[in-house]
Parts: C-alpha cells; sequence; structure tokens
C-alpha cells in the first residue's frame, strides 16, 4: 500500500495556514481549526461587550468555546474572502460577510480585515477590524435597526434595510417618502432583502444646499451599492425614482440585474407645464402652511384616480402630512431636479442592457402612458405593463396588484 504522506504545519505557507483556518471555520470542524494554532494564541475582537464574539481570549480552551458558540449567535447569510495578503510572519484577510444576529433578527453585513500573527507554522494571534458600532446596534433589540443612514459624496440618505435574499433598491417620486413602498416591501422581504430610500430633499434624508441632478443622484447610488457590497441589485423607482434608475441602470449595467419603472419619463419636462411647477416652487418655498396645504391637496387630485380619492381619505390624511413635514428647501430642490431643470436621457435607453418592466396606470396624467410605451419600446429587454383605473400611484392606489407583477417580474427575470 502506498502511504500518503501528511504535511506538517511547518511545510503550509502562512496564506495556506489562514486558508485552511478559514476552511475548518467554515465547516464547523473546531478541532481542525485548533490544531492549526500555538497553545498559547490570542483572540481579540474589539467592541461593545453587548456583541457576544467581543472580548480577549488566549489559549485553546477560550478559542474553543468562541468557536462553538459563534453558530448559537450568529445565523450566516454569505462570507467570502477577497485577499489574502502575505508580509513575513503576518497575514492579512479582506472579505465580507452577512449574518443574522440570532437574539435580535438582525441582519448585519460589512467588510472585514483580520490580522494573524504567524508563530513557528501556526497561528499565534487573531484580531478582526469591522464595524464594532454598527453590529453593537444589530445586537440591540431597541436600536430601530432597520433604519439606517449613509452619507454618500456629503449628502445623507436615509433608507430601510428589511429581509435578506437577493438586493431590490426602492426609489420613490416627488413629495413622498419610503413609506410609499409599505406594500410592496412587506410582500417581498420575505425572499428579498428590501433597501427603501428615502431621496434627498425628503423626509430624513438630507440635500445639497447649492442643488442637484439626477444624474448625481444615479452616481451617489452607484457608489452606494459597490461600497456597501449589494452586488446586482434590482431597482425599482416610481416617477423621478425611475429617472434616476435609468440613467443608473445605462451608465452602470454592472450594478443592475432588473430594472422596474413605474410612471416614470425618459423627457425634459414638457415646457408648457414649466410655468405651473414654478408657481408651485414658490409655494414650496414661501408659502403659508394654508397654501402649501391647499397645493399639495391640488397635487394629490392631479396624481391619483377619482375614485381612488373619493374612498381612501385616511390615507389621503396621511400622504399629506408627510408632503409637508419636508425640508422647505430640500423639497424645493428635489422639485427643480425632478422637473424645472430635468434633463432628456432617451439617448441612454437603448444601452439598458437589464430585463426592464415599464408599469404605468391608464389614467396617470402626471406621466401619461404614452411616456411608458416610450420607454418599453426604446429599451431592449423590457415589456409594458398598463394598469386599468390607476392614476400616477399605483404602490398606493392598486398595492395588491402592483406588489404581483413585481413579484411575477422577478421570477421571470431569475
Amino acid at each position: 500500500m502506498t502511504m500518503v504522506p501528511t504535511i506538517s504545519h511547518t511545510a503550509l505557507s502562512p496564506v495556506e495556514l489562514v486558508g485552511n483556518y478559514f476552511a475548518a471555520f467554515a465547516t464547523g470542524d473546531i478541532e481542525a481549526a485548533l490544531k492549526l494554532m500555538t497553545e498559547d494564541v490570542v483572540w481579540h475582537i474589539d467592541g461593545s461587550t453587548q456583541v457576544s464574539t467581543v472580548g480577549l481570549l488566549r489559549g485553546h480552551a477560550g478559542v474553543r468555546s468562541w468557536l462553538g458558540s459563534f453558530p448559537q449567535n450568529f445565523q450566516p447569510q454569505a462570507f467570502a474572502i477577497r485577499q489574502l495578503i502575505e508580509s513575513a510572519d503576518t497575514v492579512v484577510a479582506h472579505g465580507y460577510f452577512r449574518h443574522s444576529v440570532i437574539s435580535t433578527g438582525n441582519a448585519f453585513s460589512g467588510d472585514f480585515v483580520i490580522l494573524f500573527t504567524i508563530r513557528d507554522g501556526l497561528i499565534a494571534r487573531y484580531q478582526i477590524f469591522e464595524d464594532s458600532a454598527a453590529l453593537s446596534r444589530a445586537f440591540d433589540p431597541d436600536s430601530g435597526w432597520q433604519k439606517q443612514r449613509v452619507r454618500l459624496k456629503g449628502v445623507e440618505y436615509a433608507y430601510s434595510d428589511r429581509g435578506n435574499g437577493p438586493v431590490v433598491m426602492f426609489s420613490h417620486g416627488l413629495f413622498v417618502d419610503r413609506t410609499f413602498f409599505e406594500a410592496q416591501v412587506a410582500a417581498l422581504e420575505k425572499h428579498y432583502r428590501c433597501i427603501v430610500l428615502d431621496m434627498p430633499g425628503h423626509s430624513e434624508s438630507g440635500f445639497e444646499p447649492q442643488g442637484w441632478g439626477l444624474d448625481s443622484i444615479a452616481e451617489d447610488l452607484a457608489l452606494m451599492i459597490e461600497e456597501l457590497s449589494l452586488g446586482q441589485v434590482t431597482f425599482i423607482g416610481h416617477s423621478q425614482g425611475g429617472m434616476v434608475g435609468m440613467r443608473l441602470a445605462a451608465r452602470h449595467p454592472e450594478l443592475i440585474s432588473r430594472l422596474i419603472l413605474i410612471g416614470s419619463s425618459a423627457r425634459a419636462e414638457y415646457p408648457q407645464r414649466v410655468p405651473n411647477w414654478q408657481a408651485l416652487r414658490h409655494t414650496l418655498l414661501q408659502g403659508s402652511d394654508a397654501e402649501r396645504t391647499s397645493a399639495f391637496k391640488k397635487v394629490q387630485c392631479l396624481v391619483c384616480a377619482p375614485e381612488w380619492l373619493s374612498a381612501n381619505d385616511k390615507l389621503l390624511a396621511e400622504e399629506l402630512a408627510i408632503m409637508l413635514a419636508h425640508d422647505r428647501m430640500g423639497l424645493t430642490l428635489a422639485l427643480d431636479a425632478a422637473t424645472i431643470s430635468r434633463q432628456d436621457c432617451r439617448p441612454l435607453l437603448a444601452g439598458i442592457q437589464a430585463p426592464t418592466l415599464v408599469i404605468c396606470g391608464d389614467r396617470d396624467i402626471a406621466t401619461p402612458f404614452e411616456l411608458s410605451q416610450e420607454i418599453a419600446e426604446a429599451i431592449p429587454a423590457s415589456r409594458l405593463e398598463i394598469m386599468a383605473g390607476i392614476g400616477h400611484h399605483p404602490p398606493l392606489e392598486a398595492p395588491q396588484a402592483l406588489s404581483l407583477l413585481i413579484a411575477e417580474f422577478l421570477q421571470s427575470a431569475l
């Protein structure tokens, strides 16, 4: 019988040694992991002691307990090593993870760096560097974990992060906020990770005081998708959100797996409408509370089908309260970006590679169905769905029907 020689740990390079540790960790083989460590190994994790993994340990007994407790506290969703860098007796591992905290159900994700010190062919020290503040929040059942914030090129975006699975990013239209998509998120979060934005100048998000354009929002979101390691996302945009989505999908095709556009336009604003927007702009910025209330009520009457308006006083009152709560200057600048200064993006449409679903209500006055038809005809892999009896706000006017359209498209596009 031919004997296969065993490889001693001293025969492994430091990178191979660390790679073997990660392989043992991934399979839960604690004893195999411990054989790769010195007897006096040090385990170093900084952060809040509310987090189960935080602390300083020395020796096999402590590390054995730490490795054994990991699956009792975390449910792994994703784990990837992106780089292993060796220098003398040190290996630096850079990677990404997403885990659910079992005690709270909160899903935490982010980049990490682990510093391994090697001595006599074994791991003598382990120290991890990660977003310990965010991880501490994930362990706190009262932290309001699903509400998140990120600063993108100086502008703070507020968003909700709900569910696990492939990422679906939602971007709303003018005057509303992220709650606009509540019915759709509730339907999807069982199978998808839903990132739901407050757009600049709306609700809890900040804004650039000098103003901005739809192109700059698209670039902000591209940076967010890349740097938060969201992978390829499905982007769902309503009205101004769809205008951003078209720019994002055309200029960053590697970031968008599927695109859903609801009541949107690829054109610049119709010139005959600009005076009305300018009048509304003046009211938003300088009008009294009564004048702003009256202006927003007129907007509501224009965007929703009359039958829905007459039957949904409570929802209209809630939406009106959201409109009135926006920062005056922020909303005015958002109006500028989405209407008065909006640029034509039709030349970009042919370059959109993602499968695209274009949705419009047949009673949409704000973005008549011809605009959606134009978009669908220009994007190569697209289809058009016209919702009968629905105005400009399908997420509110027909929440179940829209949710079903979205869910079916996500499955078919897969």
